[in-house]
């Protein structure tokens, strides 16, 4: 448009053209195409420190997040060894292995609620904003994203393990009342545990076992060493998670401090 005002660079471009004056107008191109270089220089330096900058939160939450579900895998995995284990110091006498006995309460309770498969914790509520943003190949550190690769593929193989082992349950006490019956009984004291919460204040529910009848129906022994066998593989899923948590935990630890 008539009138405007051409940028000062322009103007210094046309007065060396027409002058002929080759070498200032190769400074003049010099100058701009080094201002341009410096300028999208400056704007890489600022994105890959605000990268590097994300980089270091994400670590410290995946390592906060890390240490968190690591304490409650090994609180489930404590309740889970002890279910185990008083079970397999029940299968000798169930089993007619060892001599007749009555079952304690705890050995009963442990057959009655051996159909119980919880899912184990597993999240790590970063690593999900990470695969849903994005922001995965943020992590610079190949053997950390491994780790991260291994575990979801671990935690995604124990989720379908759950749902195969939950689709069909032996709820023992319902398919064998004759061998497992829920009583109602006295509370004697007030740290007796009741089976469900249905007792009133001097009254809780047990399950009763009759090791007799337990070891002359070949049914019921199949379908607890079917229950007892699942309960053994959620424990296996839980040494697994820790020892992969463990190994995650100790890499974060690294990065971190260097």
């Amino acid at each position: 448009m008539a009138g405007e005002k051409k940028p000062v660079f322009l103007n210094k471009i046309a007065v060396h053209l027409s002058e002929q004056n080759w070498f200032a107008l190769a400074a003049e191109f010099v100058i701009v195409v080094a201002g341009v270089f410096l300028g999208l220089q400056a704007a890489n330096w600022n994105e890959e420190r605000q990268e590097r900058k994300d980089e270091v939160a994400i670590l410290a939450r995946l390592q906060a997040e890390t240490s968190a579900l690591l304490s409650v895998v090994r609180e489930e995995r404590a309740q889970v060894q002890s279910l185990v284990d008083t079970l397999q110091q029940a299968q000798p006498v169930l089993y007619s292995m060892a001599e007749a006995r009555p079952l304690s309460e705890r050995e009963c309770t442990a057959l009655a609620a051996s159909h119980v498969y919880r899912r184990e914790s597993d999240q790590l509520p970063i690593l999900e904003e990470m695969l849903g943003t994005g922001r995965f190949d943020r992590l610079r550190d190949e053997e950390l994203k491994d780790l991260l690769r291994r575990y979801i593929l671990f935690r995604d193989r124990q989720r379908g393990n759950h749902v195969e082992r939950t689709n069909e349950l032996f709820r023992l006490y319902s398919r064998h009342p004759e061998e497992i019956a829920i009583s109602l009984v006295p509370r004697m004291s007030e740290s007796e545990g009741s089976w469900g919460f249905s007792a009133t204040e001097g009254s809780r529910w047990v399950p009763v076992c009759d090791i007799a009848k337990m070891r002359a129906n070949p049914q019921f022994l199949n379908e607890a060493s079917d229950n007892m066998g699942r309960t053994g593989h959620v424990l296996l899923g839980y040494e697994q998670r820790e020892a992969m948590l463990v190994e995650l935990q100790e890499r974060l630890d690294e990065l971190l401090e260097s």
